[in-house]
């Protein structure tokens, strides 16, 4: 029998995902380069402040196709970037990605609580890449239908897989209190930020989070998740090629990727090895955004918005402007989030590209 998933809600409103003088939770990005840790708190009139927050780089091959692979090394960074952000001993949410979890729209006919129930787990097995008997499961009812039925949004994860997760927290002596999805948490904060033009909007939103070894195609409609979709290309593939074709380490790979080289040049190299990848991001974008629309009939895209440290490399926003033909911008998630006065600009940056997750799991409710 599947178990209840730790999320007490899918896709919490503002209003309930932060903390109101309750017990803050601090949320944590396990990504495959880098974790990343924030804290935040309410102030007046439901205003966001984001007081700490931390990233430490991961070794290269730490987390391989969202398996562990250098547990110890991985339980070690969580430990260290805990304490860089100065919150010990508190209680965390991560989030889980990939393929051990999906997060997904559905429709049900309706009905009463018990089979609406049964309605969603017959439909979720049809979906979820894992046995629904290993797994986590959680669910919202968002709203009735144009068909009759109703619109549910849920959230499964592998058991074994977030089992794996929680030990690596329980090394460190860290307290798991909710895991969450990655793609749960980049909606409510991206609502957050951006509620006086999305929430009430009869539009579609596309967030694109442009990770180092996937890419997820989230589609934000009437105030919910109407549509995702897991790319299999990332920034790391570029990370790799650099690597492989210019002989440098991964930490060099990297720094020429986003950089350039120590006087800020892209050589001409990398620069091919760019452009030959985001070629590739560029169709598998513009076949899912086909699909999309497609299978929807939605004609309705107003705007797409990036995120992740990906979305850096240089000509990338705009090669997708004219891929997708659509407007296209950087995801700021503290676009209204205010901070604490300690950050350095160049840390304020890394978060505006990277923190987004983070900060979507810190805004979850510590009841």
């Amino acid at each position: 029998m599947a178990e209840t998933f730790q999320i007490t809600n899918v896709l919490e409103g503002i209003r309930e995902a932060v903390s109101f003088g309750k017990k803050k939770i601090v949320g944590i990005d396990i990504g495959s380069s880098a974790i990343k840790v924030a804290e935040v708190s309410v102030q007046g009139r439901g205003k966001v402040r984001l007081h700490r927050f931390a990233h430490i780089p991961l070794p290269e091959g730490a987390i391989i196709e969202d398996e562990i692979i250098k547990g110890d090394e991985i339980s070690t960074a969580i430990e260290d970037a805990i304490k860089e952000a100065s919150c010990v001993g508190h209680a965390v949410c991560f989030g889980m990605a990939g393929q051990h979890s999906i997060t997904k729209k559905i429709q049900v006919a309706g009905g009463s609580k018990d089979e609406v129930d049964d309605q969603v787990y017959w439909e979720i097995e049809q979906f979820i890449p894992f046995d629904i008997d290993d797994s986590a499961i959680s669910y919202d009812v968002i709203g009735e239908n144009n068909a009759g039925g109703v619109d549910v949004v849920f959230c499964a994860a592998k058991s074994d897989a977030v089992d794996n997760y929680k030990n690596l927290f329980e090394q460190a002596n860290i307290k798991v209190k909710i895991v969450d999805t990655n793609i749960a948490s980049l909606i409510n904060v991206f609502e957050y930020n951006y509620q006086d033009k999305v929430k009430n909007s009869d539009r579609s939103y596309i967030i694109l989070d442009f990770g180092a070894q996937r890419t997820e195609f989230i589609v934000y409609r009437e105030g919910t998740l109407s549509f995702c979709k897991e790319m299999n290309i990332g920034g790391l593939v570029i990370t790799e090629e650099i690597q492989r074709k210019m002989g440098v380490k991964y930490e060099s790979a990297e720094d020429l990727k986003i950089v350039g080289d120590s006087s800020g040049n892209l050589p001409e190299e990398v620069l091919s090895i760019i452009d030959d990848v985001v070629e590739v991001f560029l169709v598998e974008a513009k076949k899912t955004l086909d699909f999309y629309i497609q299978s929807t009939s939605d004609e309705t895209i107003d705007h797409i918005y990036v995120t992740g440290g990906s979305g850096q490399i240089p000509g990338f926003i705009e090669g997708l402007a004219s891929a997708l033909g659509h407007e296209v911008s950087i995801f700021n998630p503290l676009e209204n989030i205010d901070y604490d006065k300690h950050f350095s600009t160049e840390e304020i940056n890394y978060i505006g590209h990277c923190g987004a997750v983070a900060l979507g799991l810190a805004m979850r409710s510590g009841d």
